[in-house]
């Protein structure tokens, strides 16, 4: 069976495919400028303090910003697989990749900095309205320069070690982004005395400059491998070839997906996984102002402090995991790391604010476990895909992922509304008060639920494919091709 992890000798005559070229280099710095923009800053901001701006500045309700949040969520990942097919088929001389960096850059921020424009004087219903058109085209704007970021790897290269190095550095933009965000915040906001709504306002403007900068740079120092005519030649072989996603209507090919038993306990994982993190961030910014602060346990900038706390060892995980994975089976290592990342969520709820360094301890756990989680459940994707190959002979990469990216945007969808209801139901009313039963609803949001849900999801991926069915598949599937080549041979 072929080696995986080598890329073929003739593809290394390539800058694109050299570990340390001068063109790989800039790859790999435009890999990272793309995650901190549209993974790091604003999305941090959105995701776990715009619901907090709505319900205590602008005097919304928890469950109508929490509704109105899952509505664009949803909507975004109907984008997310409209984004998929619309990359495969608009190309430039640039490639499939590089032109959205410039041509999203203005739009993803301006939307940005209007998103916590909503007049004060308004009602609810029209700050709401506000959010919620905004909202929608900050999600549409972003997916169009998000998804074609997540592609730089596979446009990128061809050898798997500049591809690992490229997600790892991306990964790791992400991280100090929101790490840099959490800093940010507190002194920003607290520019205007007695008026954080305008210091909110103006860090909203501050990133959504910033991410102007970081895609525009990214987008020139990005080199693709295939372009132009080449790319053009590749797009209409793949247009002959029978047997393809493009050949099979979207009926056909979710029916495949379907039957396929590995896709579909992959994706369950991955919504429970989903699940917890979107309790997670939503809950993030009503923990830290709520509960953490007035216990005065974490200084006089709790936000950074958290942020840095939970994005340090993030940061840090993928490189205690390296030298397991030559050893350890994925799927051993994704069931262990969710189970004991569930575990440590629970301890942390158990404990609370009552052993400030035991909380600390168990917080770093968890984010230590999930990271090895997200770095490694993504294999058990890739054998689902093979085995899909295998039992039904249709090889599914790109809509099999896609639909991957979509069901997680429906995990967030559901823990949005979710936070939203709990906290209207625990008497939560917004404008910067929480009683204890409010206190006591969104500490369970921010570290209960997240550990039941990765407890359901360690079911599922326990149940996943692990490496001995799949090396017997991909010898089975390695001799097919084998096979097929020699009779092609043959006929010649």
């Amino acid at each position: 069976m072929s080696d995986p992890t080598k890329a073929p000798s003739a593809a290394l005559e390539n800058p694109c495919d050299k570990v340390w070229s001068a063109t790989s280099i800039k790859n790999y710095i435009s890999a990272f400028f793309g995650q901190f923009a549209c993974q790091g800053l604003a999305y941090t901001l959105f995701s776990s303090y715009l619901s907090l701006v709505y319900t205590d500045y602008l005097g919304v309700s928890p469950a109508a910003i929490g509704t109105v949040m899952s509505i664009g969520v949803f909507i975004d990942m109907a984008s997310d697989i409209v984004m998929g097919n619309v990359v495969d088929r608009v190309h430039t001389k640039w490639g499939k990749v590089k032109h959205w960096f410039f041509w999203m850059a203005i739009p993803v921020a301006v939307t940005i900095g209007l998103m916590w424009m909503a007049p004060v004087s308004a009602s609810s219903a029209v700050k709401l309205i506000w959010a919620l058109v905004i909202y929608n085209l900050y999600c549409t704007a972003l997916t169009a320069v998000r998804l074609p970021n997540f592609a730089i790897p596979s446009v990128c290269s061809d050898n798997s070690r500049v591809r690992m190095l490229l997600v790892w550095i991306a990964s790791e933009g992400t991280n100090i982004a929101a790490t840099i965000t959490g800093w940010l915040i507190t002194p920003i906001v607290q520019i205007y005395q007695g008026n954080p709504l305008a210091g909110w306002r103006l860090l909203g403007w501050l990133m959504a400059g910033l991410t102007l900068i970081l895609l525009f740079v990214g987008g020139a120092l990005l080199t693709e491998k295939r372009t132009g005519a080449d790319l053009e030649r590749i797009e209409a072989e793949r247009r002959e070839m029978r047997h393809t996603e493009k050949s099979m209507g979207l009926g056909e090919q979710y029916g495949y997906l379907i039957r396929n038993k590995y896709w579909v306990l992959f994706q369950l994982g991955g919504l429970f996984n989903g699940m917890s993190l979107g309790f997670l961030i939503g809950s993030m910014g009503y923990w830290i102002m709520h509960v953490l602060t007035p216990s005065g346990l974490a200084g006089s900038n709790p936000m950074g402090l958290v942020m840095t706390i939970m994005n340090v060892p993030m940061m840090i995980a993928p490189f205690l995991i390296l030298p397991l994975i030559r050893f350890i089976d994925s799927k051993t290592i994704v069931v262990t790391f969710i189970g004991c990342g569930a575990i440590a969520s629970l301890a942390m709820w158990a404990v609370g604010l009552r052993s400030w360094p035991l909380f600390i301890f168990f917080m770093v756990l968890r984010q230590v476990f999930g990271s090895c989680v997200n770095g490694s459940a993504n294999v058990l994707l890739t054998r689902a895909i093979d085995y899909g190959e295998w039992r039904f002979g249709v090889r599914q990469e790109g809509v099999g992922s896609s639909f991957g990216s979509a069901l997680q945007k429906v995990s967030m969808g559901i823990a949005t509304a979710t936070l939203g209801f709990v906290l209207s139901a625990s008497g939560y009313s917004g404008e910067g008060v929480a009683n204890a039963s409010a206190q006591g609803a969104i500490s369970f949001l921010f570290m209960g639920l997240p550990g039941i849900a990765m407890a359901i999801g360690t079911v599922f991926y326990a149940l996943s494919m692990g490496n001995k069915e799949w090396t017997k598949i991909r010898s089975e599937l390695d001799e097919r091709q084998a096979a097929e080549a020699a009779k092609e041979a043959a006929g010649k």
